[in-house]
């Protein structure tokens, strides 16, 4: 036969503390976007400029190794634009501009692209955005040094008011996590056939975690 522990109204001693986890990896990712315009009198020629170089890039990301689905068309516009002076508004023509967004898993063609692209196409470059996928295995590494470092930390705030860290209670993630990409300016302009140096270099994945253990008193 068991007897219950009498219910005092008093809860049990806990401590709550929060983990973090910091891993540095290389990018396995990255985004560039490709905006090309033209500026003429109507707006037909100016689509038509534009439409022809969008084919020209189109048989540029083919020979680089750019599979079709890892490009996508961001936005096609016209319209007209306006000079603003003293004597009024001045018409400057229409302006046509179509934007690509380009993922590559492989860092070396960027920098052929950027070349190319700016130079025989007049293209402008931003990028690359260096991306961790979500599926890579360094974003659950970064949680069990999160686990870890929470224990830890459970064990320091425990042994300072004499006691030890019992089983645990509740284990949560607190809000979002670091975001996975990284920017990196590079918009481009020069007028060169010759690669642009491209490093994807090291980026920290952060993982955090609120872990709450029971305490038991000496």
């Amino acid at each position: 036969m068991s007897v219950a522990e009498p219910d005092t109204g008093v809860s049990p001693p806990t401590v709550t503390v929060r983990g973090d986890g910091l891993v540095r990896t290389e990018p396995d990712e990255a985004v560039l976007w490709i905006t090309l315009t033209a500026l003429e009198a109507g707006p037909g020629a100016a689509l038509a400029d534009v439409s022809t170089r969008s084919t020209a890039l189109i048989a540029l990301l083919d020979e680089v190794g750019v599979a079709k689905a890892d490009r996508s068309t961001t936005g096609i516009t016209v319209a007209e634009e306006f000079d603003h002076t003293q004597e009024g508004r001045h018409s400057l023509g229409h302006r046509a501009s179509a934007g690509v967004s380009v993922r590559l898993t492989d860092a070396e063609p960027i920098g052929r692209l950027v070349a190319q692209a700016t130079e025989d196409l007049g293209a402008r470059i931003d990028g690359p955005t260096w991306l961790i996928s979500l599926d890579n295995p360094v974003r659950l590494e970064a949680a069990r040094r999160a686990a870890a470092d929470a224990r830890r930390k459970a064990e320091a705030y425990a042994e300072g008011v004499g006691a030890k860290v019992g089983r645990l209670i509740r284990l949560s993630e607190p809000g979002v996590q670091q975001a996975h990409a990284f920017a990196v300016a590079a918009q481009a302009g020069f007028a060169r056939r010759e690669p642009m140096p491209v490093e994807p270099g090291g980026h920290e994945i952060a993982a955090s975690v609120e872990a709450t253990f029971a305490l038991e008193l000496s």
